[in-house]
């Protein structure tokens, strides 16, 4: 076995309930990621997340461990994201490192939303 990771973020859409709506972006995030890149969650060995600091009403390791409960059991951290003139609001950023077998050639990063525009080459433009 060897140790993978692979990244990605999500924006937080506005107008509805932050917490609730950081929940569901948060859960279809990781869900993403770990169905293009076939993590199995007994492997993960952590999560770290990041949320830009207009976004306070809830931590975003506590809404993936509320989306997707089978995360209770692996450690996440979730930190503030400095405050850069110029940077997108209402983000978060995931990190995901797990327990993957050899041969793996390439991870998939996922950017969903306003989020696509932090790594527009890594967005396959078919």
């Amino acid at each position: 076995m060897s140790i993978t990771a692979v990244r990605g973020a999500i924006s937080i859409p506005e107008g509805a309930e932050e917490d609730i709506q950081m929940a569901k972006s948060v859960g279809e995030l990781a869900h993403s990621l770990c169905r293009l890149n076939r993590i199995p969650i007994k492997q993960v060995i952590n999560v770290q997340l990041t949320q830009t600091s207009d976004l306070v009403r809830k931590n975003a390791a506590a809404a993936l461990r509320e989306a997707i409960p089978e995360f209770n059991r692996i450690p996440l951290l979730c930190s503030q994201e400095p405050r850069i003139e110029g940077s997108l609001p209402r983000i978060v950023r995931i990190l995901i490192t797990w327990r993957s077998r050899r041969g793996r050639k390439m991870t998939i990063p996922v950017y969903l939303g306003a989020a696509r525009s932090l790594r527009s080459e890594l967005i396959d433009k078919k």
